[in-house]
């Protein structure tokens, strides 16, 4: 599988244009994909900040999705301040814990995004294969998640909770387990992070619980 995520800054007291935008326009833009793109959410964690994350079948699909995209930012480009960052790439790792298409998803799915600058990337990610993802995996609040690898000292992780309360006992279970986080800093050299609950979202497939998504 392969995923794109994308931040682009939007100017002040804009997002309800977003929403409509996107839900009216954008969406349905990418009928044409169907089969092909699998889901696309977009998310205001911060300020002005948009985040979008979609995932499809693979870098083909994900060069039409461009397309499409970039000729959507051409429409909205009155409502954006900066340029896009997009950050893209195979799944280095990806499961499914929950059945993803629910009922609400807006109401019932809560994003965990970070950008990471890392000494090592495969060194990184064999460690959080080693102590974290186990963990992760034995949690009742997670739905997903997956890494992408940027270069060798870049990666993009997400996770989908249940909600922001599932996430925040996860942390707190694991800072009182012997501080797991801690274990990650000597690899670390900086980063990113967003949360939030989607405000648009479009779901083309069930990703079905138990399932690697990678």
């Amino acid at each position: 599988m392969y995923a794109v995520a994308v931040t682009i800054l939007f100017k002040e007291g804009k997002l309800v244009e977003l929403k409509d935008f996107f839900e009216n326009t954008g969406f349905p833009a990418l009928e044409v994909l169907k089969g092909d793109m699998y889901s696309i959410a977009f998310f205001n964690p911060k300020d002005n900040v948009n985040l979008g994350i979609a995932f499809m079948k693979d870098k083909e699909t994900a060069d039409k999705f461009a397309e499409i995209r970039n000729e959507n930012l051409m429409q909205i480009q009155d409502l954006l301040s900066s340029f896009p960052r997009v950050y893209e790439g195979e799944l280095l790792t990806g499961k499914t814990l929950k059945d993803s298409l629910v009922d609400d998803p807006k109401d019932s799915m809560f994003l965990a995004f970070a950008k990471l600058d890392v000494k090592n990337a495969d060194e990184y990610m064999n460690l959080q294969k080693e102590i974290y993802l186990p963990k992760l995996e034995d949690d009742e609040g997670i739905i997903s998640y997956g890494s992408i690898k940027i270069d060798e000292n870049s990666l993009v992780l997400f996770e989908f909770w249940t909600s922001h309360d599932a996430k925040h006992s996860f942390d707190e279970k694991l800072n009182a387990d012997e501080n797991v986080y801690e274990k990650f800093m000597p690899l670390m050299d900086g980063f990113t992070d967003y949360y939030g609950e989607p405000y648009a979202i479009r779901q083309f497939v069930d990703f079905k619980a138990g399932e690697s998504i990678n």
